[in-house]
């Protein structure tokens, strides 16, 4: 038995159990849920987003928020972060043993702060045979602005820009992309979207710039809560639709070139760090 998974008993026959057996066995997440069709019950979730400067985490069961915290920058974030976990789970009388689900931010957003995050939910998740839902920060602001029916996300991604995507939603509320996510100033990402009769901005891109309606129809939604916990509640959603990752298919998403392959591109970067980068 994998260290820290629970014993089965009558768990097995649960949809969550299945998948875990699967998993066991070598057949993958997608590989199982192609040719099943199953009714989740209200899984644990624990939900992580480390995108921005701040820390949010959030401790969820089913569709019904228990907890959640959002702690400010803080250099030692990814030393702070396993016992900022562990202490909000325990406040909702859990164990990591106990989550059913991880939910982590994919990003666009700080490169490293993604990692620090993306890390800790593979780690946790390869530790306890549990899957995961990858959210993009994008999908989580649009999500937090409901009920808007179209929603232009837009993160802060420093340097004067903003990363921007349009989503509409299913009718089960879940986002669905109607364009590309991309990184440009806040005046092109408005440009995208200036055909649109009504339009919502949200995210702390759109916050941050203090926007105002820029439009008939349009509107600015301010985010309720910490962005950990829309991952929480559209992670569930993805989860009964059986749209869940393994550690191994996790990936980010940067949107924006990271530094380093900035400066490789241009050729300012000695010979030993660009073998690193393009062997990484």
């Amino acid at each position: 038995m994998v260290s820290g998974q629970r014993s089965v008993g009558s768990k097995v026959v649960s949809a969550t159990g299945r998948i875990y057996n699967r998993l066991l066995t070598g057949q993958t997440c997608s590989e199982f849920l192609s040719d099943q069709t199953f009714t989740t019950a209200e899984p644990v979730i624990l939900a992580l987003d480390t995108s921005s400067k701040a820390t949010s985490i959030a401790v969820a069961k089913g569709a019904n928020l228990l907890n959640s915290i959002h702690t400010a920058p803080d250099e030692k974030r990814s030393e702070k972060l396993w016992t900022e976990i562990e202490s909000l789970l325990s406040q909702a009388g859990l164990a990591i043993r106990d989550v059913d689900l991880f939910a982590v931010c994919v990003g666009p957003g700080g490169f490293t702060g993604l990692r620090v995050g993306m890390a800790a939910v593979k780690g946790l998740a390869s530790a306890t045979n549990k899957p995961i839902v990858g959210i993009t920060s994008l999908e989580a602001a649009a999500f937090a602005a409901r009920p808007a029916t179209e929603v232009c996300a837009l993160v802060n991604a420093y340097k004067g820009e903003v990363y921007s995507q349009l989503f509409s939603f299913d009718g089960d509320g879940v986002p669905v992309r109607q364009n590309e996510p991309m990184v440009s100033s806040f005046e092109l990402a408005l440009e995208r979207v200036a055909g649109l009769k009504t339009v919502t901005f949200a995210g702390d891109g759109a916050e941050a710039s203090g926007l105002a309606p820029v439009a008939v129809g349009s509107g600015l939604a301010r985010q309720r809560g910490c962005c950990a916990e829309a991952i929480a509640r559209l992670a569930f959603l993805k989860y009964a639709r059986g749209k869940v990752e393994t550690p191994q298919t996790l990936r980010a998403c940067y949107v924006r070139r990271s530094e380093a392959e900035i400066k490789l591109s241009l050729g300012l970067l000695g010979s030993k760090i660009k073998r690193s980068i393009e062997s990484g």
